[in-house]
């Protein structure tokens, strides 16, 4: 399908308005801008009785309610996050040791992005990231509207040949905000069992990932999920710094 891309201009005071308001919704403004000029077009065809107008409506009012942050039981396990806010990796500065792993990740698949995120109860951090464009690579952290990889948290590896297919993903702003069509994602776990995150590749195009394609990022997740036990065994790491959680 052909996509069209338009230039529109905002005052500041408007712009802010709208960066809060999308952000209210989990999207970007980019996002929140061209599902408001949907409803104006439905708006228009439905008061002048064009059916098309009403499943519009109706596929916009799904689309919203999808993105509406709902977490699975799985992703605000407390003693899954207990393990995350521990783990020393939230809000922690980029780290060579991860991102070469990340690179080496995007390029043995051959994929325009990578990611090493973890998953918190409202946000995906992003550790590492690879391909990323902006705001979301300075930004290094997405509302998990926009996380494909808290659906693996609690499941097995996660394999979309094309999320706009996907009864989970179909209506996920990723799709049009990150180009994230293909992805493949291995859950990054404790020592304990707990998932912190994952180690995901993405493609911008429908992608059916051999056995091979699995199996080389989970070597790769392995020698991460060893990354992150030196991280959390140094005496001067942030979760050693922290104060205890009291259970």
């Amino acid at each position: 399908m052909a996509m069209h891309a338009t230039t529109v201009r905002f005052t500041d005071d408007l712009w802010e308005l709208l960066e809060r308001e999308a952000a209210a919704q989990g999207v970007s403004v980019a996002q929140f801008v061209r599902d408001a000029a949907l409803m104006r077009v439905a708006t228009v065809m439905s008061k002048r009785g064009d059916a098309d107008g009403d499943v519009t409506l109706a596929r916009l009012a799904a689309a919203a309610a999808s993105r509406v942050s709902n977490p699975s039981p799985a992703v605000r396990d407390p003693a899954r996050l207990h393990a995350v806010r521990s783990s020393g990796l939230l809000d922690s500065p980029r780290e060579e040791r991860f991102d070469r792993l990340t690179r080496i990740a995007a390029h043995a698949l051959n994929a325009p992005v990578a990611l090493l995120s973890v998953i918190e109860d409202d946000r995906q951090f992003l550790k590492s990231s690879v391909g990323l464009t902006e705001p979301w690579h300075s930004k290094r952290e997405m509302p998990l509207s926009h996380s494909f990889c808290q659906h693996g948290v609690g499941c097995a590896d996660l394999v979309v040949a094309d999320a706009r297919e996907h009864p989970q993903l179909s209506n996920s702003p990723a799709i049009a905000d990150l180009g994230a069509i293909a992805y493949l994602g291995i859950p990054l776990r404790t020592i304990d069992g707990y998932e912190l995150g994952a180690l995901c590749v993405i493609d911008h195009r429908r992608r059916d990932w051999s056995s091979d394609d699995i199996a080389v990022l989970r070597d790769i997740a392995d020698t991460l999920e060893q990354e992150i036990q030196l991280e959390k065994a140094r005496p001067d790491s942030r979760s050693a710094r922290s104060p205890a959680t009291a259970t």
